[in-house]
């Protein structure tokens, strides 16, 4: 095995880790939702497939985002150290 077989990249495309933009395969599904909201779904004439995709997408690209800042939090830290340490290279260029 290689280095980059071992710790594999799934879902990467273009520099974004995750779902692409484009929708991939639908996949049929079982769910249990509460009758009223369904109901009031259904009458507002709410996709409901789509709907559910949407939530998804946001609550998926949040955690992801969530847990890239968590692992890379020691490096935020570290650069802000450095920066309020030795203060930022372009300093004397700046006219405001």
């Amino acid at each position: 095995m290689t280095g980059f077989d071992e710790n594999p990249r799934p879902f990467r495309r273009g520099g974004r880790i995750g779902p692409g933009l484009k929708p991939g395969p639908k996949r049929a599904v079982n769910l249990r939702i509460d009758a009223e909201i369904l109901a009031a779904a259904k009458a507002q004439g709410i996709n409901l497939s789509q709907a559910l995709e949407e939530e998804l997408r946001r609550l998926t690209k949040k955690a992801r985002e969530t847990k890239w800042q968590e692992e890379n939090r020691e490096a935020f830290e570290s650069y802000n150290r450095f920066i309020a340490e030795h203060g930022i290279w372009s300093e004397k260029y700046r006219r405001w």
